[in-house]
């Protein structure tokens, strides 16, 4: 798969992953997807999902979870924004070859209701 642009309604990490904005940019105010870049996935055979689970916390930069591939260990899934995470996509956990196959729209993980003082800093944004 090779994708030619990266979303400028969504923000990224350093680490691969990328976080969609809340409609309006009221970055508080909604639970947040998240998910991880083509380069993340690329030439990764991923099986299977481990998410953080629904009504804990997480850190921002922290690692909160893990794409488990054939034949390598776990890589980690880091938090883009500190937050509650309020839902997984079940269809990316029956389905883990979705992350790989649509990383920026079926292939979300889960949505984080950010914390109040939870900010973007760090955070990247795409190039128009």
């Amino acid at each position: 798969m090779q994708v030619q642009h990266f979303p400028i309604d969504r923000s990224y990490t350093e680490k691969h992953g990328w976080l969609a904005l809340a409609p309006g940019d009221r970055f508080s105010d909604y639970p947040l997807r998240v998910g991880l870049t083509p380069a993340f996935v690329a030439d990764r055979d991923i099986v299977a999902l481990d998410l953080p689970l629904v009504r804990t916390l997480v850190e921002a930069g922290a690692p909160c979870g893990a794409v488990r591939t054939a034949g390598h260990g776990p890589c980690p899934i880091y938090a883009p924004i500190s937050g509650l995470v309020t839902i997984h996509n079940a269809a990316a956990i029956a389905r883990p070859e979705l992350v790989a196959e649509d990383p920026f729209h079926a292939g979300w993980l889960f949505a984080v209701l950010p914390t109040p003082g939870s900010t973007m800093n760090g955070l990247l944004t795409a190039a128009p």
